[in-house]
């Protein structure tokens, strides 16, 4: 009996340390026009990848696989994310993107909340993130 109870503290132990690598970096293509994004983000624990400006809008797709698109144009974007295996953030609703380098950054934060609390980085399949100005969000799942 009491080897079995070891065991099963041992195995939601696994459990608890295989969640918490979920939570682990959630990586970010930052699109050409949201480059001011990308310290803030790193900051607030993404991994962002800035792909070299002047890059087509195909090339980023197939960059991103297994990633999200963080776009002001996520219509762009949307039609191939199935079929180019990645997620799409939009943030078209914010009206002001901050500057800011640091946690600090207000557009930074409503992206960081929709992203988390949508569980964007541990879901399955391909969604559509569009994040609003007053910080909530819609996720859609594409199919």
């Amino acid at each position: 009996m009491y080897d079995r109870l070891r065991f099963m503290e041992r195995l939601n132990a696994l459990d608890d340390v295989a969640e918490l690598s979920k939570q682990g970096y959630f990586t970010v293509l930052l699109d050409e026009k949201l480059r001011a994004l990308e310290s803030a983000l790193e900051d607030d624990g993404f991994k962002v990848v800035t792909p070299p400006q002047g890059r087509t809008d195909e090339a980023l797709k197939r960059m991103a696989r297994g990633w999200a698109i963080l776009t002001k144009n996520s219509q762009d974007f949307v039609e191939d994310a199935v079929r180019h295996d990645y997620d799409v953030i939009g943030i078209e609703d914010v009206r002001f993107v901050d500057s800011k380098p640091d946690r600090t950054n207000e557009t930074v934060r409503k992206i960081s909340a929709a992203v988390r609390r949508s569980r964007l980085g541990t879901r399955r399949g391909n969604y559509w993130l569009r994040v609003r100005d007053n910080g909530s969000y819609h996720l859609q799942q594409l199919v």
